[in-house]
């Protein structure tokens, strides 16, 4: 390989070494900021509007890369990437740009390492052969794998614009990674994240409510009492035996044990030996373990009064649910542990109540929550502001909220915080955010935890849930789709926060949490009308008005498709050819409605897309079907009726108009009976 870069080729710019690298995007501070073209790093996160990454993800460090003609290309693709749209599309995100950075590293250290420095214009198509394999050999999942890869795609069209070296070979002929890596390709629009179960979802957030309204105050107390501890610290100087032998006696008389480690953070392996330390610093006696007499006094104590793990003075508030205290006194060690934990479950309640993403709920600042009346002045609405973050772009907008959330953000803030929310102040640095990565697991050590405070979460399929930040707005999004009356919590009603969330912004398109809902409705819907095709192909029939309808429709599909017994039909065309059933599908108690406005006896005048639920007529309009499922609606409302018909005092009119409903009920479960003799 060439020690320098080889000349530019004929016809080709290089940029200039002032060249903006950010042109057109908005950075967080002033264009002083602006990483240039010549600079050895370039920090983009300038414009990455992305609290919660670490700032150094965004830091482009062309030293790092040995040769000079590798800083040169690299240089040279990613300010390609940065200023060039692809197609009619936005420019690529800075959070993109970042990953190809990593990604472009590892294909020129594969290079260097197994095909002694290559050039990329001498890269064949067995060089990427053989790089394919060395990723599989990394174990990378098809989705990593697939990221790792499409940078050398990239590399091939930004080849006239790489001056110093380019990738001439188009990789694999142009054929899609997903066939190159032999994985099926995902369906459009299809959600790949997992839904997190209802038995995982449940106590999880009942366990971020303990924390936010029972374990907080005692966390936010236990706080201030650890910093006056650490403040007063300072103004001992010397040992004192008489400080030392004062604090002792004070315990005896309060009937407290002495302090022991009570295992939490690097001292597990000290658990229940005597907190020498804490003991010195809380008397006042010194700043740290003095040995000799004084340790020989704290023993004797130990002794004589027992141990008391932790042995800080915060009182513990009783658990809601048993009456005991919901732990032992603090430590200082559990201090940080326990703020880590109620941070993870604000961030639990914040982001599967809100339907915001990752980085929006970490963009959390002070001052972010506030209520707004009515029009009428009745209704209180809590809302916050954050960065409307898609794509790498941030925008200031607004949430509509419920409760919960309010109390989590205003948790968060009194906890030690830097100007965002979920940023820790430390001593090395201005402050330290919780990342994606940290807070994944922090999130789970939160699930594996539950069970210890009284919230048992069940493995599911024999190992525990696996939780990511990603899982919270898709399953409330689902719940929300599905099962639009449930609750969550035993007294958060997902029909509640459905109307909260579609209220404010987190409902408009930009955010996009109301397209997801649609989109898991259309999924619902599309189960629904194939499970009724398999009931359908089964024998059983729907009665009501419109079961003819949706009867041939379902004919029609079997005998085009010739689903019969030992045939085996394609999926994807079955699923087709039910869509546009489905898109007029709503799923009820009594029954099902197939919408159609010139038939649908709920509407009076004109049509939409959209029945009235509250005028449903279904036992006799032309759009609904009843089919064995909705028989126990049915015998629930004639049993409610012949209940009323036993009340006392019943006017005749009364008692006339319940007879015909219980006449029109009786008839409909007849019919139910009678299509599926």
């Amino acid at each position: 390989m060439p020690t320098q870069p080889l000349p530019l080729r004929p016809g080709a710019d290089r940029p200039c070494d002032t060249a903006p690298v950010l042109s057109g995007r908005l950075l967080v501070g002033g264009p002083a900021l602006m990483p240039r073209f010549g600079d050895d790093v370039w920090n983009i996160g300038v414009a990455g509007f992305a609290g919660n990454r670490y700032a150094s993800e965004f830091l482009i460090d062309f030293k790092s890369l040995g040769h000079p003609v590798r800083r040169e290309a690299a240089r040279e693709f990613l300010f390609w990437r940065l200023n060039t749209r692809p197609g009619r599309g936005p420019l690529p995100s800075i959070s993109t740009v970042a990953a190809e950075w990593w990604n472009l590293r590892c294909f020129f250290r594969f290079l260097d390492t197994e095909h002694e420095g290559l050039r990329l214009d001498a890269v064949t198509q067995p060089t990427l052969d053989s790089y394919l394999a060395h990723c599989r050999s990394d174990g990378l999942l098809p989705s990593s794998l697939r990221h790792r890869l499409q940078v050398l795609s990239r590399l091939h069209f930004a080849a006239q614009s790489v001056v110093t070296d380019a990738l001439v070979i188009n990789p694999w002929n142009g054929r899609p990674l997903t066939r190159v890596i032999g994985v099926e390709p995902t369906r459009k629009h299809e959600n790949e994240t997992p839904r997190i179960p209802p038995n995982v979802i449940g106590p999880l957030v009942q366990a971020a409510l303990f924390y936010i309204r029972t374990a907080a105050k005692d966390i936010i107390n236990a706080r201030a009492e650890l910093t006056e501890l650490e403040a007063s610290v300072e103004d001992i100087h010397g040992l004192s035996l008489d400080r030392l032998e004062h604090y002792l006696h004070g315990l005896a008389d309060e009937g407290r044990g002495v302090p022991v480690v009570d295992g939490v953070g690097r001292q597990v392996h000290l658990a229940g030996a005597p907190a020498y330390t804490y003991v010195m610093r809380k008397s006042g006696a010194g700043r740290g373990i003095a040995g000799g007499v004084y340790d020989e006094r704290i023993d004797r104590a130990l002794e004589l009064l027992g141990p008391e793990p932790g042995g800080m003075d915060t009182p513990i508030a009783p658990h809601p649910q048993t009456g005991l205290l919901w732990r032992d006194r603090f430590s200082p060690a559990a201090v940080p542990h326990e703020e880590r934990l109620l941070r993870t479950a604000c961030y639990i309640l914040i982001a599967y109540l809100s339907g915001m993403r990752d980085s929006e709920v970490k963009e959390l600042r002070d001052g972010c929550h506030f209520t707004e009346r009515s029009a009428d002045g009745v209704v209180v609405r809590h809302k916050v502001r954050s960065q409307l973050v898609k794509g790498g772009r941030g925008t200031a907008e607004s949430w509509v909220v419920i409760g919960p959330v309010a109390e989590a953000i205003d948790v968060l803030r009194q906890l030690p915080h830097r100007d965002a929310l979920f940023s820790r102040p430390v001593t090395r640095d201005r402050y330290s955010t919780i990342t994606a990565n940290r807070m994944n697991e922090n999130l789970n050590k939160f699930r594996a935890h539950c069970t210890r405070i009284g919230f048992h979460v069940p493995d599911v399929d024999g190992e525990p849930w696996n939780l990511t930040t990603r899982q919270f707005r898709r399953t409330v999004a689902w719940h929300i789709a599905h099962r639009p009356y449930g609750t969550v919590a035993g007294m958060i009603q997902y029909k509640h926060l459905s109307v909260a969330m579609f209220e404010g912004y987190a409902g408009t398109s930009a955010s996009g949490f109301r397209a997801e809902v649609a989109a898991e409705e259309a999924m619902a819907r599309l189960a629904d009308i194939v499970e009724r095709y398999e009931d359908f192909k089964a024998g059983v029939r729907s009665s009501a008005p419109g079961s003819t309808r949706i009867d041939n429709e379902f004919a029609r599909v079997r005998e085009e498709l010739q689903d019969f017994p030992g045939r085996v039909v394609d999926e994807r065309r079955l699923h087709a050819m039910l869509r546009t059933s489905a898109n007029t599908l709503h799923v009820g108690t009594l029954n099902d409605c197939y919408y159609q406005p010139e038939t649908a006896l709920c509407r009076t005048v004109g049509g939409t897309d959209q029945p009235m639920l509250n005028n449903c007529r279904p036992d006799r309009c032309g759009n609904s079907t009843i089919t064995p499922r909705h028989r126990n609606g049915w015998e629930s409302a004639r049993g409610d009726t012949e209940r009323a018909l036993a009340f006392v005092g019943l006017s005749d009119l009364q008692r006339t108009a319940l007879r015909e409903h219980l006449d029109d009920v009786t008839k409909v479960i007849e019919g139910i009976d009678r299509a599926n003799d």
